[in-house]
């Protein structure tokens, strides 16, 4: 590692799953020697991105397919796309929007902070229902002269009492509009890459650089031919909104590569190594006063058998967020997050080797402290 330690900085174990705040994944040695392959010969870009769009679309079955910038990128892209489609004055004039339409309905109870990436295209967010719930009545009460599109974020546990995917693409559908499903983190399984295109999604995002396990800084678009031509049109390498969303040749090719190899991947044998991981971090925090732990293993929402830790702050003195930092700087240095309602989360995805003993360990040794009293 001496390569971080010329910068600095100190690997950690990464025990809060596939995502950007710990590097993405880690590729494997194909992917890297194709990269590195790809970075000995110039290219017409333009055709490179065309071609390995219909190589990503013959392997996973889908219409069309663009390699983006990660899935930030894709959410741009998404958006310029369902608002300037392939037009080259209304391309050249966003993030501009007069004379466009130029809002997307988005559910209340589904809003994330990367949400941002959509506005930043021009697009103005609609957001319907309230923080909690939404209904097919007020998706369908929003849409109106300005509407450009429909989109759904899927994410663990984020907006369960709103309206499901299937039923937004009806809504979209019964008013001639696109759906974008974000799904960034939602692979694996691979089939997951057809899930939302199979009820009716019309574009659907995924980061490249987690579960599929390519370069980080890559993502990938699929769906409507039509759509996809007006994204790439939207894209790198044209004098576009999208060309600071720039994607390597050698990324390009490493997503390729990577894909190739997630398809064939025994996605539940490796499930059950991480089921086995999370029972072991679940033993060593079990019976700990003001300490509760649980497994969340619904493979239709979880990439990986995900343990939510739950801390009394008034038994224990401790909070999620200190023991999440305190971790982050100890020895040696373990990345966990905190999710929604301020449960500890960790998540074995990409724990290697003997590292679910380290995790438990500290884990134990920190749930277990009694902060002095000042």
């Amino acid at each position: 590692m001496r390569v971080y330690e010329r910068l600095g900085v100190r690997p950690v174990i990464n025990a809060r799953g596939m995502n950007t705040m710990a590097s993405g994944s880690l590729m494997p040695r194909p992917v890297l020697e194709a990269m590195a392959e790809a970075a000995t010969a110039f290219v017409d870009m333009a055709e490179l991105n065309a071609r390995a769009g219909e190589r990503i679309a013959s392997l996973i079955g889908v219409e069309a397919a663009h390699v983006t910038s990660g899935s930030a990128g894709g959410l741009l892209l998404a958006a310029a796309a369902c608002m300037a489609g392939t037009d080259q004055q209304r391309i050249r004039q966003l993030p501009d929007t007069a004379g466009m339409k130029n809002e997307i309905i988005i559910q209340g109870c589904q809003r994330i902070q990367y949400d941002q990436a959509l506005r930043t295209a021009g697009v103005r967010l609609l957001a319907v229902g309230i923080d909690e719930a939404c209904t097919p009545r007020d998706v369908e009460g929003a849409i109106g002269d300005r509407t450009a599109a429909l989109i759904f974020i899927v994410s663990p546990r984020l907006g369960e009492q709103g309206v499901p995917v299937d039923r937004m693409a009806e809504i979209a559908r019964a008013h001639e509009l696109p759906l974008i499903v974000d799904a960034a983190s939602t692979l694996p399984p691979a089939a997951h890459l057809t899930r939302w295109t199979d009820q009716g999604a019309d574009l659907v995002i995924y980061s490249g650089g987690k579960g599929i396990r390519g370069p980080q800084g890559s993502g990938l678009l699929l769906g409507r031919a039509d759509l996809i031509r007006a994204a790439a049109a939207n894209g790198s390498p044209n004098a576009s909104l999208g060309r600071p969303c720039k994607v390597s040749k050698e990324d390009i090719v490493g997503l390729v590569t990577a894909l190739e190899l997630f398809l064939r991947e025994d996605h539940q044998a490796e499930w059950e190594r991480h089921l086995h991981e999370a029972r072991q971090i679940v033993e060593a925090v079990a019976g700990l006063p003001g300490i509760s732990a649980r497994i969340e293993d619904d493979q239709s929402v979880w990439t990986a058998p995900t343990v939510l830790i739950g801390i009394d702050e008034r038994e224990t003195g401790l909070t999620a967020n200190g023991v999440m930092d305190v971790l982050r700087h100890g020895e040696p240095p373990i990345m966990v997050r905190v999710f929604r309602g301020g449960a500890l989360l960790v998540d074995p995805h990409c724990l290697r080797g003997d590292e679910v003993s380290v995790v438990a360990r500290r884990l134990g040794e920190e749930l277990a402290r009694v902060p002095v009293t000042p």
